[in-house]
């Protein structure tokens, strides 16, 4: 049996928080999406406490971006894939290296197949370390 993988959605849109929750419950039964958050402060404490194996990230949002949000875990145990509408946020995730960008709009397919990379990922090793380059 795989191991339940919890996720976390940090999205300010509800209709990009819905799209991405069907998408999830439609087509992964292995993924437990714990909650969601609007802002990084709230997704910050929320990541903290539940410890999220799998976090879907939108970059533009209410009082910081989700580049400050990941800049507050140098050293993550989880897998991110970015959602964003604005192609310009792709340059700016350069030195996350690993982490995938997903531009709105976007297929389910496109979603589906970063999301089964993702689950591949943490199939492999749940407790995998990510460091990022902070220069």
């Amino acid at each position: 049996m795989k191991k339940k993988i919890k996720a976390w959605l940090i999205d300010d849109e509800s209709d990009a928080q819905a799209l991405v929750k069907k998408i999830l419950v439609e087509n992964y039964k292995e993924i437990e999406l714990l909650g969601t958050s609007i802002n990084i402060d709230d997704a910050f404490l929320q990541i903290k406490k539940h410890k999220p194996n799998l976090v879907f990230l939108d970059i533009n949002l209410p009082r910081g971006s989700g580049i400050n949000l990941l800049e507050r875990f140098p050293i993550r145990k989880f897998e991110v894939i970015v959602i964003s509408g604005f192609p310009e946020n792709k340059n700016k995730l350069a030195r996350f290296r690993d982490i995938p960008f997903l531009q709105k709009p976007y297929s389910i397919e496109d979603l589906k197949q970063l999301t089964d990379k993702a689950l591949e990922n943490l199939n492999k090793d749940l407790h995998k370390v990510h460091r990022y380059d902070s220069v």
